[in-house]
């Protein structure tokens, strides 16, 4: 367990997992906190994960701002707390925009970033891109739980509270341990903000440190198109595409994104 003063002069909270070289890993949402990554497939064995409770969520503070330009600055004050020179950063889903931010940033301050099914929000769509209801039912309509999950998600689409039984086609299967995740309890912040801010693809050309995108081939959330775009827009990236995974890999296909975070983590960066 840990504590520092965020950016916002708030404290905030992460917890320590496994054993190794440090991690640092800043979930999604956005506005979740850290819990829900677990030791990402196995991921501890090799490295201390750092799980962070970002601005108002689990153990950590709110602050005046959730936008994800300003968590950024939580993890410089972080770096500073543990006083290391770099960070091998991952950011999963939301939780990669302020990990490329940061990144942006503070290019020296980094050694290696892998984005876990990066959220697509801010990419534009592009013209012939299939929108999330087409790549539901091409991916998932011959499953026994379509029909419940499918009429759940479109419930979903106008309400304020929606059905959790949709879960199975975010994580692209349905199982006892996807059940447990999907109903994981946890104190979620308020992030309507998260958003607010953008970041310009420009100034993503200073991110020179290895970037590994690791991406879901059935990820409704990601989509086929973003992983490539956020490569084009990255000097030093690489994807890796797992097959048959969802936006939750570590839930449903443990080792491959295990292996596939681990290959992330030993590309070389750049010297001080």
């Amino acid at each position: 367990m840990g504590e520092f003063r965020s950016a916002a002069g708030t404290d905030l909270h992460y917890e320590l997992r496994g054993d190794g070289p440090l991690l640092v890993c800043q979930p999604g949402g956005p506005g979740r906190p850290g819990g829900y990554l677990g030791d990402l497939g196995g991921v501890d064995r090799t490295h201390t994960l750092l799980l962070l409770d970002q601005r108002g969520t689990g153990l950590s503070a709110p602050a005046p701002s959730h936008v994800f330009t300003d968590i950024a600055e939580d993890l410089e004050r972080l770096r500073l707390d543990l006083g290391v020179d770099r960070l091998d950063l991952l950011g999963h889903s939301a939780g990669a925009w302020p990990v490329l931010a940061y990144a942006a940033r503070h290019p020296s301050r980094v050694s290696r970033l892998v984005l876990l099914a990066p959220s697509r929000i801010p990419i534009p769509m592009g013209a012939d891109e299939p929108n999330q209801d087409v790549l539901v039912k091409r991916w998932f309509a011959a499953e026994p739980w379509y029909a419940p999950a499918k009429a759940a998600w479109d419930a979903g689409l106008d309400s304020e509270e929606p059905d959790p039984a949709f879960m199975p086609l975010v994580y692209g299967a349905d199982s006892p341990a996807v059940r447990a995740h999907a109903r994981r309890a946890e104190v979620i912040g308020d992030y309507t903000d998260f958003w607010a801010d953008t970041l310009d693809p420009g100034d993503l050309a200073a991110v020179g440190v290895p970037v590994t995108i690791v991406a879901g081939e059935r990820d409704v959330v990601t989509g086929l198109a973003a992983p490539h775009v956020l490569a084009d827009w990255l000097p030093n990236a690489s994807i890796v595409w797992l097959a048959g995974a969802g936006h939750y890999p570590w839930v449903t296909h443990p080792e491959a994104t295990r292996e596939a975070i681990e290959v992330g983590l030993s590309r070389g960066s750049p010297p001080l």
